[in-house]
């Protein structure tokens, strides 16, 4: 049976590595509150999502996600050894593949949000020729 000790280390290291990971990427997260407001405000003048702008939303996201959970397994695993840091290391593994599957999933939310704004507003108001959602990609 592991130790609980070396789990409990475990757990005050990932907490210093969470902050220290939150306070570096917060001017990154910053900056994608600007590009999530322009979204909104899109779906509130045009009732529409452009899927572009979400895409590009879901990237920062992915890219900042994927830096934090990098960040604070790294803090972790620093000086971490044995079970406790072969457990750190599929803990960040699958960490990074709920990450993938959430935002991999978010990709159908610009068709269903459009198909719900058009049922609720009418025709949608666009700035150019994608009115369903629906790109290539």
């Amino acid at each position: 049976m592991p130790d609980a000790g070396r789990f409990s280390e475990l757990g005050e290291q990932g907490s210093r590595a969470v902050m220290e990971a939150a306070a570096v990427l917060e001017s990154e997260l910053a900056a994608g509150l600007v590009d999530a407001k322009a979204a909104g405000a899109r779906v509130s003048g045009e009732h529409r999502v452009d899927p572009q702008e979400f895409d590009k939303l879901v990237r920062r996201v992915s890219d900042n996600t994927h830096e934090l959970i990098d960040a604070v397994s790294a803090r972790v695993l620093d000086g971490t050894t044995g079970d406790a840091a072969e457990h750190a290391r599929k803990l960040t593994t699958s960490a990074h593949d709920i990450v993938d599957l959430l935002l991999n999933l978010s990709s159908l939310a610009p068709a269903f949000a459009n198909q719900g704004l058009a049922n609720a507003f009418g025709h949608q108001r666009t700035a150019g020729p994608e009115t369903d959602g629906r790109h290539e990609g």
